[in-house]
């Protein structure tokens, strides 16, 4: 299910005015890294920060899923241009499994949550949940997620990780 990726921050009735479509995306996303030196032994803690830019109240849909905060954003860890190998984990919570992955599904169900203007929330996640980070080097995360009402992709700042042994 890629509801949690599919159902995204949303101008509530109250405040959406005459036109449901709005050109503008409701939320900024913002990602911050973890204080260098970054190792390959250790968690690699990424802080996400969502804030609401509409100017009015919006809601946001949260999937009760035991993970829902990884559920809730697209990554993209690139190193030399390629993406880097995904985690199982990060298949099973994007529905993107492989032939040769156990067969799990992630499942929950749907809540909204509305935010008043500003900021709305920083969670933290660990990268090696999402991606086999096996070597050191440069390597570069994209989050993202969709906006429904304005249908456009949210990009986040490209955070670069410098990862040492």
């Amino acid at each position: 299910m890629l509801f949690a990726q599919s159902c995204l921050g949303q101008t509530s009735a109250k405040t959406a005015g005459p036109s449901p479509q709005s050109s503008s995306p409701a939320f900024a996303i913002a990602v911050d890294g973890p204080t260098p030196p970054v190792h390959l032994d250790s968690p690699i803690n990424i802080d996400i920060t969502v804030t609401n830019v509409s100017g009015k109240e919006i809601w946001w849909q949260w999937d009760r899923y035991k993970d829902a905060t990884y559920k809730a954003f697209t990554f993209l860890l690139t190193k030399g241009g390629h993406e880097v190998e995904t985690t199982f984990f990060h298949r099973k919570v994007n529905n993107r499994q492989r032939a040769d992955d156990p067969q799990e599904v992630a499942s929950g169900s749907l809540f909204p949550v509305t935010y008043p203007p500003g900021k709305m929330f920083t969670i933290t996640i660990d990268l090696k949940r999402l991606y086999e980070i096996k070597e050191p080097g440069v390597y570069t995360l994209y989050v993202s997620r969709l906006d429904e009402n304005s249908k456009t992709t949210v990009r986040s700042n490209p955070l670069t990780l410098k990862i040492g042994p």
